[in-house]
């Protein structure tokens, strides 16, 4: 898939968390935990891949056309103070009596984020980058989110400690690499051309 319906994905996955959390009565404490954990986990993602791989494009796009840079500046605040605020509400007892308030706070800022995002940003983004170049970047997430998801579950049986991490981490490119190295492979096959007695004969 293209850039672009990845990020409109990752918009409808955060905003369907939103909602599961904010349904939630005040004495489901375990649930709620486990919703703010994927919430957080889904915001790192949003944030990750767009400034790791979209941005960046979007911004050299953007100075060459001369366009305004104000608005992606915004955004990545926005990414810096959503991170903020998710970490905060991570670390808090799902029993404290701020919890409501901060999830509120985080869902304001998370809400008026995606919608200029999805009504502007991203309009933007459209018209600068051709779709080939979309293409090509959605491809690149999607391999980053290969290693990233390959990382974490080595992580789950490699013994801890900086070495494991180290070890996780490397594991998880060379799995990522290959997966782009068969991706790069299946594009230049081609099948072969009929010859002779195996040409099929026109009528």
């Amino acid at each position: 898939m293209d850039a672009l319906t990845l990020v409109r994905q990752d918009h409808r996955k955060v905003g369907n968390l939103l909602e599961r959390v904010e349904r939630l009565e005040g004495d489901d404490e375990e649930e709620r935990a486990v919703l703010l954990g994927q919430l957080q986990t889904a915001l790192q993602h949003h944030v990750g891949s767009e400034e790791a791989i979209l941005y960046p494009v979007f911004r050299e796009r953007a100075r060459r056309a001369e366009v305004d840079l104000d608005l992606l500046d915004q955004a990545i605040e926005q990414h810096r103070l959503i991170t903020r605020l998710a970490g905060e509400l991570a670390a808090t007892d799902p029993g404290d009596e701020s919890l409501k308030a901060k999830l509120t706070v985080l869902t304001e800022q998370v809400r008026t984020h995606l919608d200029t995002e999805d009504s502007v940003l991203l309009t933007a983004v459209e018209d600068l980058i051709d779709d080939d170049s979309l293409v090509e970047l959605g491809r690149r997430m999607e391999q980053r989110d290969q290693v990233i998801e390959a990382r974490r579950e080595l992580a789950a049986v490699i013994p801890g400690g900086p070495r494991g991490r180290r070890l996780a981490a490397a594991l998880g490119g060379l799995v990522a690499l290959g997966t782009a190295l068969l991706a790069v492979l299946s594009r230049r096959r081609r099948p072969p051309e009929p010859t002779g007695r195996h040409r099929r004969r026109r009528r």
